[in-house]
């Protein structure tokens, strides 16, 4: 497997591929992951069993970064050529893709690329935009198989020309044992309404903050909790004083325990314009959480509306308020959606159900 970033740095799509590695090993699969190097980590070292290489090498120096990340990447395939079978790419964009296709040629190699995001953030839309990057798309078009996380995602693979035989759609996964309905605790008095993501204008939290304004005009007893980190954490902070709801509304910055996050929450908000198939909108769902998510990327495949979530258009404070109050003063409602949510990913979305599609998969590559 060839990620951009791996562990200790852990976003959605480093957790999936993390997670993915560790379950397939359990298979009996040998995996091995492939990152770049980063200042105060080691070289080598094996992260739940999983052995990690950190050395794509790169240099801040405009295009070289990029000619050194392809020339490191493809030392070591060339180098490690008779460990493997598959080379399995994490985010489409990545030059590591690049890379991997040429493989495919040299030494006939089994290459698999995943798209973590659709929509403003796409994979597909990010490569585009960088030097030859067009060019990089053609080439990319090459793999044998690319993975869909959702249905935004496939219509946007085969609207940039890649061949239907190609595309496979795979969910990301959750691990319903970890996020679990049963840990969930009774509380009274104040209700919580968490936010788990980046803090960047993708994610939209500046129409959450309007929306939880005009909640806050409706009911008492009711707090917001944004826990993340990234560029826009100021400006949001000082948007809550400027709407005179910072009394009600929490920063909690980077958590490392999302599990106990969950516990204390009563409703799971996720306002952003796009995403790929949201890894904290399975937690939430797999800890039986009601959850009000907008309409981008794979939300509406994971949420069926008024069924097991809610899901509202993107940038509509007002249908966002209305949402969360109506779950606020319907009880009965937030706990049925909350306990179809749980049964969704129990269904659908577990580790080890998307596991099993993955094995399948590399048996089809590899008879």
């Amino acid at each position: 497997m060839i990620i951009s970033q791996f562990y200790p740095l852990l976003g959605g799509a480093e957790v999936q591929a993390q997670q993915l590695a560790s379950g397939l090993l359990g298979r009996e699969i040998k995996v091995s992951v492939l990152t770049r190097r980063l200042k105060g980590l080691p070289q080598y070292e094996v992260v739940e069993g999983i052995p990690v290489y950190r050395e794509i090498r790169t240099i801040e120096l405009g295009i070289l970064w990029g000619i050194w990340y392809i020339v490191s990447v493809f030392i070591f395939l060339y180098r490690k050529r008779k460990d493997y079978d598959i080379i399995h790419c994490h985010i489409v964009q990545g030059f590591h893709t690049v890379v991997a296709v040429f493989f495919k040629y040299l030494f006939k190699k089994k290459v698999i690329v995943k798209m973590s995001s659709s929509g403003e953030t796409s994979d597909l839309k990010l490569l585009k935009e960088v030097k030859l990057g067009k060019l990089f798309l053609r080439w990319i078009r090459n793999v044998d198989i690319i993975i869909s996380v959702c249905k935004k995602a496939s219509l946007e693979i085969l609207n940039n020309g890649f061949s239907k035989d190609s595309l496979v759609e795979i969910p990301n996964g959750v691990d319903i044992n970890r996020f679990s309905k049963s840990s969930l605790q009774k509380k009274g008095g104040i209700r919580n309404i968490t936010y788990i993501g980046r803090l960047d204008s993708y994610k939209w939290i500046g129409y959450l903050f309007n929306g939880f304004k005009d909640l806050l005009s409706e009911v008492d007893n009711v707090r917001l909790t944004i826990i993340g980190n990234g560029p826009d954490e100021t400006i949001l902070k000082n948007m809550a004083k400027d709407l005179a709801i910072q009394d009600s509304v929490t920063f909690k910055g980077r958590q490392e325990d999302i599990v106990s996050e969950l516990y204390n929450t009563d409703i799971f908000v996720l306002p952003s314009l796009s995403e790929g198939m949201s890894n904290v909108i399975l937690e939430a769902m797999a800890c039986g959480l009601p959850v009000v998510a907008t309409s981008a990327g794979g939300n509406s495949d994971l949420i069926r509306d008024r069924c097991n979530g809610i899901v509202i258009p993107p940038r509509d404070p007002i249908r966002l308020s209305a949402a969360l109050l109506e779950l606020l003063e319907d009880g009965e409602l937030a706990q049925r959606l909350g306990k179809e949510a749980r049964k969704t990913v129990e269904e659908n979305y577990s580790m080890g159900h998307i596991i099993d599609e993955y094995v399948k998969l590399y048996e089809r590559l590899l008879p």
